[in-house]
Parts: structure tokens; sequence; C-alpha cells
């Protein structure tokens, strides 16, 4: 009977052979397949990548062959398209053990973006927090699951020194804002953030050394804030050019008027959803852009007497047809007039986008409750609108921001704004 040690050294003989078989199969496919300057194969790839189907196509790229392993892989991970039914498979390639120090791959830095959105009860919050740890020396753009984010993958989030943007507007577990921000101030090249979270100190008193990430340009922002917390955005960095406030019922028109004065010489757009319109108070679109000189995008809740023209302008409004103002995308929310029967004054829009102060918008949108349809009650005032803004454009040019095929009269299907 053979010994231990003579059965291990043909074990290893018979590993060998089937391992040289493997491999002299292997180089018989490769020699069958044409062999391409890696700059073509670099082309296919990148080309690959903007079609709906490029995870299943990048994954067949990689079956082909070793050189179109090596150039497919790295983008078959970059953008992963996870689900329920995939997620599995993809947490034991990334994380094969609970030890984050044994059987490290080399996938983990290859991904640069991920979305767990479409994930409801298939993570948990513990398996979140190892992905994260995971993927933190190269996570870019992060999107949170709605049931398995919590405090406790805040710690494994701060470590991702690489992110640029953070998505935590569908966790459904409510955050509190200076234990967030505590989280992720420190991520210095954090550019974009989107958070739905209650405020964890108390109503009647702000506190004031609240640190936002210092490159912030981007912050979307769902919270129960009302006049006494304005003292949180006195340190938003300067950076900020994009602020959309969703779903503030402590808000109204006077106090986003106030949020105007101090961030409007920087801001570039600015959306304003109000939860409720019943407390709001409704402000002109003259008073709204007085200041803010550089606001390219804007989207507020509409009254009957949203844009006035000629010499019902307030004194103090800088702009006229000869300054206009640089806005160039408006989009006003009609639901409240929508629930009382009102609706706006299409001419008095017309006008003070042909001869007036906003004559630089080219993109113009309204919103509507389903059961309004505007294009079939005022069909002529709103074609009439769409032609302006199109011939607008056209004057402007081919090095015009907003090009006359973008430009027109956003159609809009109901409260949401989805186009038709």
């Amino acid at each position: 009977m053979p010994s231990a040690t003579d059965q291990t050294a043909h074990q290893q003989a018979v590993d060998e052979e089937a391992g040289s078989h493997v491999s002299t199969e292997d180089q018989i496919v490769e020699d069958m397949v044409p062999r391409l300057p890696i700059e073509v194969l670099c082309q296919v790839v990148n080309y690959v990548e903007f079609f709906s189907s490029a995870q299943r196509d990048l994954w067949a790229l990689t079956l082909v062959s070793r050189s179109w392993y090596a150039v497919a892989v790295a983008s078959l991970y970059k953008k992963p398209d996870i689900s329920g039914k995939n997620f599995g498979l993809f947490v034991r390639t990334l994380c094969p053990s609970i030890n984050a120090h044994i059987r490290k791959t080399g996938f983990s830095s290859m991904v640069k973006e991920l979305n767990m959105s479409k994930l409801v009860h298939d993570s948990s919050k513990s398996l979140t927090s190892r992905i994260l740890g995971r993927l933190k020396d190269g996570l870019e753009t992060f999107v949170a699951p709605q049931a398995s984010f919590a405090v406790n993958c805040l710690a494994a989030l701060s470590k991702c020194q690489h992110l640029r943007e953070l998505d935590l507007s569908y966790v459904s577990e409510s955050l509190g804002l200076l234990q967030l921000l505590r989280s992720v101030n420190k991520l210095s090249r954090l550019e974009k953030l989107s958070i739905r979270c209650k405020l964890d100190y108390p109503a009647d008193r702000a506190p004031s050394n609240v640190f936002w990430p210092p490159k912030l340009k981007a912050l979307q922002l769902s919270a129960c804030i009302n006049d006494n917390d304005f003292v949180i955005f006195s340190t938003i960095p300067k950076s900020l050019i994009s602020l959309t406030l969703h779903h503030c019922p402590g808000l109204n028109g006077e106090s986003i008027k106030t949020i105007l004065m101090d961030f409007g010489d920087v801001l570039e757009s600015f959306q304003f959803e109000p939860r409720t319109s019943d407390s709001l108070t409704y402000i002109d679109l003259a008073h709204w852009i007085e200041y803010a000189p550089r606001l390219r995008r804007l989207f507020i809740p509409a009254s009957s007497h949203s844009i006035r023209t000629g010499y019902d302008f307030p004194m103090s409004l800088r702009y006229s047809a000869q300054n206009p103002h640089p806005l160039e995308h408006l989009e006003l929310d009609c639901t409240y007039l929508d629930r009382y029967g009102s609706e706006l004054d299409y001419e008095d829009i017309w006008l003070a986008i042909a001869e007036g102060y906003l004559s630089r918008v080219r993109r113009l949108g309204f919103r509507h409750q389903v059961t309004v349809q505007p294009w079939r009650t005022n069909r002529r005032e709103l074609q009439d609108l769409d032609d302006l803004l199109r011939a607008l454009a056209r004057e402007d040019g081919e090095n015009a921001n907003i090009k006359e095929d973008e430009a027109g009269v956003l159609r809009h299907a109901a409260i949401m704004g989805a186009d038709l």
C-alpha cells in the first residue's frame, strides 16, 4: 500500500497533468481567435458601455479570450447593474469572507458606481457595511438601498474617501442630520449629496457647529426644517451651485427668500417642492430671482400672479428687457392652482420672455395634476410659447447652452413631472 507521501506526490502529478491539458486547450482556443490591437479592443469596450445591455455584453466579451477579458473586466465591474436576482452572486464575488483580511479580490477596486436602490429586503445592514468596507478604495458614486442602510453603515461610509456622489434619499430609516454630517464632512471629494433626514437637536435651538463636505456643489435635502434651523445653512461652502429642497413643510416663501439672500450669488440651480401648498406664501417670480444673479434653472410652486410684466415690476428689481436675467430653464408647479380651479396668465409669461426680464428662458415647464390637461384647454397659448422659445433658441446659434431641439415647452403628465 503506497504511503501518504506517495499518494500526495501522485495527486500533484495528476493535477499538473490536468492543468497542462487545460492550458493546452485554452491556448488552442486563444490561437483560433483573431488577434486585434489592444487599442481596437478598448474602442469596442468603450462603445458597448453606452448601451442598456452593457452589463450582459461586457460579460460576454470577457469570455472570448484572455485579451478581451483583460480589457473588458474593469468596465464590467465599473458600474454593476445590481438587482435582487444577481445580488447574492455579486456579494460572493466581492465579499467571499466575513474576515476583511483574507481572500481579498481585485474586483473590489474596479467598482466605481454602486446603485443599490433596486434592493429592498435582499440585503442586510451589516452586509451593506461590509460591501462599503470592501469598495472604499475605488468607490466614487453610491446610492443606498431602502431597507438595508442605517446608522451602523455610516462608519464604513466615512472611509470611502473617493466618493463624489452620495444618494441617501431612498433610505427608509430616519438618519439624524448631525450624526450624518459627522460621517460625511471629512469626504473631501464629495460634490453631490442627497439626504432625507430628521433633525437630531432641540427644536428651539439649532447648532452652529454643523459642518458640510468642503467641496459640496449640489445638495438635495428633505427634512422638517423651519425658520429656527437656518443656522445649519450658514456653514454650507460657497462651492454650492445647486440646491433642492423637497418636502420641507416648515419653509414658506419668506424662508426661501432668506436662503436665496445667503446663497443666491452662487446658485445656478434651485428647486423647491413643498409637501403641502396650504400654508405656502407665494412670491412673485421677480422676487425669487432678484437675489440670484447666476440662476439658470429654477423650479418653484406657482400662483396666479407668479409672473408679472410691464409696470408691475417692483422698483428694486434690477432686471429688465434691456438687462435680462440669465435664467434659461423655468418650471412651475401648478398643482395648487389646479386644486382651486385657477390658472396662469400665459400672455404675461409670453410677454416676459419676448419683451421682458425672462428673455433668456429657452425651456419652460408646467406641472399639473393628472386630471388637468392644459394642452387641451390652452393649446393655442402653449403652442405660441413653444414656437417663441424655439425661435429664440434658433437665433442663439450653435454656441447656445440650449439648442433648438432642446428648447420649448415641456409636457408633464402629472405632479411628478414625467415627460410624455
